[in-house]
């Protein structure tokens, strides 16, 4: 049984309007990206855990978090 989505509730309760970051989020690339980034996160969660100075593994961890933002933005296409 899928729970009730709260931001889903939200935006229907305050008659919010579709934006085309909400699109966005609905398509099969994002969905793709996302499973993409999901494991890119195992595979260096792992690494993190083989590297043996802190320093490394923050700017490593912090590296990923610019990738996954990189990654999941939104591609803008111009209309024509």
């Amino acid at each position: 049984m899928r729970l009730p989505n709260p931001i889903e509730w939200l935006r229907r309760a305050f008659n919010l309007p579709d934006t085309p970051d909400l699109q966005w989020i609905r398509t099969e690339t994002h969905k793709r990206r996302l499973e993409q980034v999901k494991s890119g996160w195992i595979i260096a969660g792992l690494i993190m855990l083989g590297i043996d100075n802190n320093a490394a593994v923050f700017m490593f961890g912090f590296f990923c978090i610019f990738l996954t933002f990189a990654f999941l933005e939104r591609d803008t296409q111009e209309e024509s």
